[in-house]
């Protein structure tokens, strides 16, 4: 039996890379889910520690070492996915529900979820929320993630009118 615990809001942390676009499907449609990887701060280092020791569990599911020497913390979620919704919902700075999603380099607050796993005494990070406090990152759908530059001009594209 899984052992929940009350879920809590981390501090502001750092966007790694975000799949909440779209259930990942890399393992297979029976394993579909959104998740969110975060690098792991000091303050947040300090809470998951807590909870580690009052859980008493064995380890924290989801968590590695980058090639950067970066504590990453990947926490998902599966309910949406079930109920056959594709985006996972996120909120802004001020709590209203937005459209907008967070990728690396924005900075985000997560409503996380702990549960003890029976299994084998591990600890999983559920993410029940997300709360975008800062967006960083390039909107890659409008630029296709270059800046603008001297050069060709598409004459379509130009209100321009050669006569």
């Amino acid at each position: 039996m899984t052992t929940k615990i009350e879920a809590f809001t981390t501090n502001t942390v750092e966007v790694q890379w975000a799949h909440l676009h779209q259930p990942d499907t890399k393992f297979g449609d029976d394993s579909a889910n959104h998740n969110i990887s975060v690098i792991v701060d000091k303050p947040l280092q300090k809470v998951l520690d807590n909870l580690l020791k009052e859980s008493g569990a064995t380890k924290i599911n989801g968590m590695r070492v980058d090639d950067d020497g970066r504590t990453l913390l990947k926490a998902k979620s599966k309910t949406l996915v079930k109920k056959g919704e594709k985006t996972f919902p996120c909120r802004d700075a001020s709590t209203a529900k937005t459209d907008s999603l967070p990728y690396g380099g924005d900075t985000v607050r997560l409503r996380l979820a702990p549960a003890v796993l029976a299994r084998d005494g591990s600890l999983s990070l559920y993410l029940n929320g997300c709360q975008i406090i800062e967006k960083n990152s390039q909107d890659y759908n409008s630029t296709g993630g270059f800046e603008a530059t001297d050069g060709y001009i598409n004459p379509e594209e130009t209100d321009d009118i050669p006569f």
